[in-house]
């Protein structure tokens, strides 16, 4: 059976994926268009001023896990 999941960041939407199985929040997140292990994606992420990118003080663009949750 297929569900959508909402993948949330602090409380924000920032996106909903159809599937019929449990995702990782790093599954959930490709299906969204960002690879959370690529500095590229990151940044593009950082760069739309999508919920949950961020730039670390080494200068390094990340995802914060932590906050992310999905809805099912």
């Amino acid at each position: 059976m297929e569900k959508m999941v909402k993948v949330n960041v602090n409380g924000i939407t920032i996106g909903e994926v159809r599937t019929n199985r449990s995702l990782t929040i790093e599954e959930a997140m490709w299906s969204l268009g960002y690879d959370i292990n690529d500095q590229d994606d990151c940044r593009k992420g950082y760069e739309n001023e999508v919920e949950g990118f961020y730039l670390d003080d080494c200068g390094n663009y990340c995802f914060d896990y932590e906050a992310a949750e999905m809805e099912y």
